[in-house]
């Protein structure tokens, strides 16, 4: 469903745990490894692992952000996880903890709904076809779907530059910063929960080193 998909897009952003369970390797896999283009220009940067062994299930009760498949929803697995997101790949179900909405969540999901229909396909026929078999409308719906979301990531820091204060050091090099408060404070009141939480992020922060590098050269 679109609504997981964006619980799962917003957990990756902030850098939350997640844990696939299907027990099909492939599907499982694939399902793991699709997150990734779906958060870029941003990049991942914990621990990414398609299967996870049986013999390292107790990393699951590690404190830090990851992405995992396991094949069997056990109550060993479940006791582990008290914080992450369970998504149960064969009944399509998503156990999400509270989570800041995304920013303009609802003009998101509009713009998503149409490619995640042809996507997802209809009827009985739809749900039997192999994973991996695509046809040409979904192949075409798989980029559109992957585009709107890296139009809406690029839109979230548009206005960065506005917010980045450089200084001259006294050997002349340049240093620049980004004005955390000031970047929050020009997003709606209802945005910037999420937004609170997002800036600090690895992966926000090493996105932003790159942008500052840039502009210092600039």
């Amino acid at each position: 469903g679109l609504e997981h998909v964006l619980t799962l897009f917003a957990g990756a952003l902030l850098e939350k745990q997640i844990v696939f369970v299907c027990s099909n390797l492939g599907i499982l896999s694939a399902s793991v490894l699709s997150l990734i283009p779906l958060i870029r220009p941003y990049q991942w940067q914990s621990l990414l692992m398609p299967v996870l062994p049986n013999d390292m299930l107790d990393f699951l009760e590690a404190p830090v952000p990851y992405i995992v498949g396991v094949q069997n929803k056990t109550s060993e697995v479940q006791s582990k996880l008290t914080n992450a997101i369970l998504v149960d790949v064969s009944n399509n179900e998503v156990r999400s903890p509270s989570l800041p909405q995304l920013p303009k969540q609802e003009e998101l999901l509009s713009s998503l709904a149409p490619y995640h229909s042809k996507l997802v396909g209809e009827g009985h026929s739809a749900r039997k076809r192999p994973i991996s078999e695509c046809t040409d409308e979904q192949a075409e719906a798989a980029k559109g779907f992957t585009e709107v979301l890296r139009s809406y990531l690029d839109s979230l820091c548009s206005n960065l530059h506005s917010h980045i204060a450089t200084s001259v050091q006294s050997n002349d090099d340049k240093v620049s910063q980004l004005s955390n408060e000031s970047f929050i404070d020009s997003f709606p009141s209802c945005d910037r929960p999420f937004m609170e939480v997002f800036i600090n992020t690895q992966m926000f922060s090493v996105h932003t080193d790159l942008v500052l590098s840039v502009n210092q050269k600039d």
